[in-house]
């Protein structure tokens, strides 16, 4: 007999316990841990007194990071939800009571979770969040000035070159915490690692990506360390390196404005965008703007954003300068030429443009003059900003795009099809031409009528 719902049901879990006496809670948690090593570990903080929450704590580290089994896809996940609670431990730890152990034990947590990732299919990047949670834990409780500094400077050399290759370990973010003495022995442990002789064992690509350091790690030590010596003309060489690429100065740029200096970081990215060539010159852009907006010239905004649009119109550059234009109060001026431009070389992006701002008529009357043919996704957001005034017009729209999905035969392209085929509906009940929609199904229906999976989809769909 299947038991009958009550209230309690639907109650949160946290008034239902409050209704419990001190004495059940205590018996369903002992319960609950006996069966649950989570509980247990959990039980087990909670109870520890100040003298042994440590001692518990690394028990906790030891127990609930670490496994010798391979992890599959599934079984990782499972693993990083079971794992979670003793990296909230920690959190508790470092906010209220960081300390030189705790340190310690923090860089012992993140080693077991580097030799678990290790053995294990974390496509999900769950392990990968823990680690990183638990990086950022050790980088407060440094931040508290508790760490002995040679030591920490020992281990960021040790994990970052030795341990794993995953996590980038910053000396920028410890230097306060390392301090001269640490910064000192951080300095010679990089040294001995980051030996140019060691750099012809690489591959010529790994040679190039590693600018001739044998590592990343050595190449990225290098770089934070020019940061903390605000060392400019060794940044422009480590990361600027023959400034053949928009991104080797978009680089440059965002080292100088680490430093605080963006009118020389805004000078680099006014260089690399009349030097370069290639897509990456819009992130260029961007971040000139970005440094312009930061100085309140919101004129010097709207001339660069013209400036990248009449270079290399697009739908993106059109709602950039847009954005620009109506921070300057000109946007009104500014649009007959911006949408010219755009449509002598981007009609494309010419007909988002328009339906971005509202005007899917002209949208549609670009589209349906236009010289070229355009894509699927644009067809259908053009069909979709159409149904409400013109729902014949997309009701055909939908049936054509019906027709080009079933070239395929798969069921992501009979998914595609119901959806476009309700959509038609749809719109064909709203023009009033509901019978030319059921001639249209009925074609579909017969040319596809071996296709046993897309019928049962169509049935389902209620498309008969």
């Amino acid at each position: 007999m299947a038991r009958q719902r009550t209230d309690d049901d639907d109650a949160p879990i946290e008034d239902v316990v409050e209704r419990l006496d001190d004495q059940a809670a205590r018996r369903l948690l002992a319960n609950a841990a006996e069966w649950h090593e989570d509980v247990l570990r959990s039980v087990r903080l909670a109870a520890a007194n100040e003298g042994e929450r440590l001692a518990v704590l690394q028990a906790a580290v030891d127990d609930g990071l670490r496994t010798r089994r391979h992890l599959d896809y599934w079984g990782s996940s499972a693993w990083a939800r079971d794992a979670a609670p003793v990296v909230d431990a920690l959190a508790e730890e470092v906010a209220s009571d960081p300390s030189a152990d705790l340190v310690v034990l923090l860089q012992r947590a993140a080693g077991h979770l580097v030799k678990v990732i290790m053995r294990a299919d974390d496509s999900d990047g769950m392990i990968g969040d823990l680690c990183r949670r638990v990086l950022d834990l050790h980088r407060a409780a440094c931040a508290a000035g508790v760490a002995e500094p040679q030591a920490l400077a020992r281990w960021m050399v040790r994990f970052a070159f030795e341990d794993q290759d995953f996590f980038e370990i910053d000396p920028v973010a410890y230097s306060h915490a390392l301090g001269d003495k640490g910064l000192a022995v951080y300095r010679r442990e990089v040294a001995k690692r980051s030996d140019p002789a060691d750099a012809p064992e690489l591959s010529p690509l790994l040679r190039d990506m590693y600018a001739g350091f044998p590592s990343f790690a050595a190449k990225y030590a290098a770089e934070r360390l020019a940061i903390i010596d605000r060392d400019v003309d060794r940044l422009v060489e480590l990361v600027g390196r023959d400034l053949s690429s928009p991104h080797q100065f978009q680089r440059v740029a965002e080292a100088l404005v680490e430093l605080g200096r963006p009118d020389d970081a805004l000078a680099w990215t006014r260089r690399g965008i009349a030097e370069t060539t290639g897509w990456q010159v819009a992130k260029l852009y961007d971040l000139a703007a970005h440094l312009l907006t930061d100085m309140g010239d919101l004129k010097g905004v709207l001339e660069l954003r013209r400036h990248h649009h009449e270079r290399s119109p697009s739908a993106s550059t059109y709602a950039a300068l847009q954005s620009a234009g109506r921070a300057n109060g000109t946007w009104d001026a500014e649009r007959a030429a911006a949408r010219t431009v755009l449509a002598d070389r981007d009609q494309a992006g010419f007909i988002d443009a328009l339906l971005a701002d509202g005007e899917p008529d002209e949208a549609w009357a670009v589209a349906t003059t236009a010289s070229r043919e355009f894509g699927a996704s644009q067809w259908l957001r053009l069909a979709e900003a159409r149904e409400p005034t013109a729902p014949a017009g997309a009701m055909w729209v939908y049936l054509r795009l019906v027709d080009g999905v079933l070239e395929r035969a798969d069921k992501r392209a009979y998914r595609d099809a119901v959806r476009h085929l309700k959509a038609a509906r749809r719109a064909a009940t709203a023009a009033g031409r509901a019978g030319e929609f059921d001639e249209h199904l009925d074609g579909v229906r017969g040319r596809n009528r071996r296709r046993p999976t897309f019928m049962a989809m169509l049935d389902r769909a209620g498309l008969r």
